[in-house]
């Protein structure tokens, strides 16, 4: 489902959208709603939705600020303003920074409106469809042809599947090895312990999905062994000294390989 998130400091307005629109009919489900625009930038870091509805006048931050920053964070999401007639110079500034366009609050039952979501749900499938399609394969690894074979393996079990967590003592049995054994060879072959490895391997998968898709950090959690999106961004927050959210955001420089993983 499309995710789609609402910001208007008007409770009826926000509620009344909500509850009105077949969201389903365009593949959408509204993931969360905000009554100002900094609790809306809030909610877009925390789900990450491809469809932002805002208001333009709001306290605390307006809806072309928050418009602004999202552009800047994933250029990608699809901004729709909700205007009065007031507002329409709000609205052109808005346009100017890739919104895609705005409508009047009473014009939520006109065509216009509908049209926007249509056009908003094929062009986002066509995106998806694009971006599983290039999506890089984050799971797979180099394998040293000089390791021992059991370790050979062991990679490539580690490797095969990043959302499967396991323990050295798996592994050994997998390669039917002693856990001493095992974990003695590994960090001689390898270089690193087999903990220090496969956080290493999780991080940057970690940082790979955090730069180039719009997983939210529970689907990236996931896919890396991390079923709980709280303990995930604690987790990454450790390894890096970055949240998630503000990895993706600044879409800093930094590669998994300058980061050593605090064992």
């Amino acid at each position: 489902m499309i995710k789609v998130i609402v910001v208007d400091d008007e409770y009826i307005v926000r509620k009344g959208l909500m509850a009105t629109v077949n969201w389903q009919k365009y593949n959408m489900e509204v993931v969360a709603d905000a009554s100002n625009g900094q609790k809306g930038w809030e909610a877009f870091l925390e789900h990450s939705p491809e469809v932002v509805i805002t208001d333009i006048v709001m306290p605390e931050q307006n809806g072309i600020e928050l418009a602004r920053k999202i552009k800047q964070a994933a250029p990608n999401t699809k901004i729709l303003l909700l205007s009065c007639h007031r507002d329409f110079e709000y609205a052109q500034e808005g346009i100017k920074l890739g919104a895609s366009g705005y409508i009047l609050k009473t014009a939520f039952q006109d065509d216009e409106f509908e049209e926007y979501l249509k056009q908003f749900s094929a062009e986002i499938q066509s995106g998806v469809n694009e971006q599983n399609s290039n999506e890089p394969d984050v799971l797979t690894y180099s394998i040293d042809e000089k390791w021992p074979e059991p370790i050979q393996k062991a990679v490539q079990l580690i490797t095969k599947d990043l959302s499967k967590s396991y323990s050295s003592v798996d592994i050994a049995y997998e390669v039917c090895l002693s856990r001493s054994h095992f974990s003695t060879l590994f960090s001689k072959s390898v270089g690193e312990s087999f903990h220090a490895f496969t956080e290493r391997l999780k991080l940057g998968a970690a940082c790979e999905l955090l730069e180039t898709t719009t997983f939210t950090l529970q689907e990236i959690g996931e896919k890396i062994g991390v079923q709980d999106g709280k303990y995930f961004s604690k987790w990454f927050k450790k390894c890096t000294g970055h949240t998630p959210s503000d990895y993706r955001q600044t879409k800093r420089g930094i590669h998994s390989n300058d980061f050593t993983p605090i064992l």
